[in-house]
């Protein structure tokens, strides 16, 4: 099988070096970087506890290197949808399978605005990752990963997609195939809100937080806020958003959030597409959300300290 990753960031090396564990599977990362696209190349590092793997995967800016394939995952940033998948664009058939990784819920509106020659598929992942470098990643745990449409499929696709989860499992990650992906994709949105923004305003750990006072507090006012928000819009919220929360936050006490590697990089975050948005839909339906405004402010008035001064020049993970 053919299965290309878009974006070689930290979500991305991670499926990337697990799906070329399998010796019948061709992968591919697809970069915007021709330079670390050519050192990526034919080598990948995966980190798992005190092991580490060397895996076979191609890396190019060229799509058209690469052709059709059967199955695509889009691992870039919210921001960076529309531009990666028109790059992308040679590696599409009716038949490819494209599965979209993103957080938040900014990238929703792009995929149902561009013109693809199939129905894309919303993933969500609980596994963690952290890029250590180009062309090496580390493995910050296990994970269920969820995929499914949110736009109507045929048979034929949803069978592909099942093919999908059952080719993910066989190389030992969690996955399977759901009828209800949105409700998954807000649940893991409400998380977000509590972990990442504040993860990246204290610059700790996601476990850290559950010991500031401030921290803590603030987070579960912040889901508080998405919860109503969620509720209000009709999706369906199987646990308590707020015990999930801390419960991830204690599961993953040693990671680091995408956000604040985003910081840490001096990189533009997904701020708008997580609090961002959240904030947004609540203004539109008249429910306050003054927590999740704050954060907003203060992560941009964050990211603007340090990109006022950073090189001009592509987002690492942008295609």
């Amino acid at each position: 099988m053919k299965i290309v990753v878009i974006g070689p960031g930290a979500l991305g090396s991670l499926f990337a070096s697990q799906l070329a564990a399998t010796p019948d599977n061709d992968v591919w990362l697809l970069d915007h970087d021709p330079e670390r696209a050519a050192r990526i190349d034919g080598k990948l590092l995966l980190t798992m506890g005190e092991q580490e793997f060397c895996r076979f995967v191609s890396a190019t800016a060229d799509a058209a290197r690469i052709g059709p394939a059967d199955l695509v995952l889009h691992c870039v940033k919210s921001r960076d949808v529309a531009a990666g998948l028109r790059a992308a664009f040679p590696l599409f058939t009716p038949r490819t399978i494209l599965i979209s990784f993103q957080n938040g819920i900014g990238h929703l509106d792009t995929l149902a605005r561009m013109k693809l020659p199939m129905p894309p598929a919303l993933g969500v992942t609980a596994m963690g990752a952290t890029l250590l470098a180009p062309g090496h990643v580390r493995h910050g745990g296990a994970g269920m990963t969820r995929i499914g449409f949110a736009c109507p499929a045929d048979r034929e696709s949803h069978l592909r997609l099942e093919g999908a989860a059952s080719l993910f499992r066989a190389t030992g990650m969690m996955a399977e195939k759901v009828e209800n992906i949105g409700e998954y994709v807000w649940a893991k949105l409400l998380v977000n809100l509590g972990i990442n923004a504040l993860s990246a305003l204290y610059g700790c750990p996601n476990g850290d937080l559950l010991a500031i006072d401030e921290a803590r507090g603030k987070m579960i006012a912040a889901v508080r806020e998405g919860e109503a928000v969620a509720r209000a819009l009709g999706i369906r919220l199987e646990d308590d958003p707020v015990a999930r929360t801390l419960a991830v936050c204690r599961a993953t006490a040693g990671n680091i959030s995408s956000m604040l590697q985003d910081v840490r990089q001096k990189r533009p975050t997904e701020i708008d597409a997580i609090n961002g948005a959240v904030s947004a839909r609540a203004e539109e339906l008249g429910i306050a959300a003054p927590v999740n405004r704050e954060l907003v402010r203060r992560v941009r008035e964050l990211e603007a300290g340090y990109l006022r001064t950073a090189p001009h020049g592509p987002c690492p993970d942008r295609l």
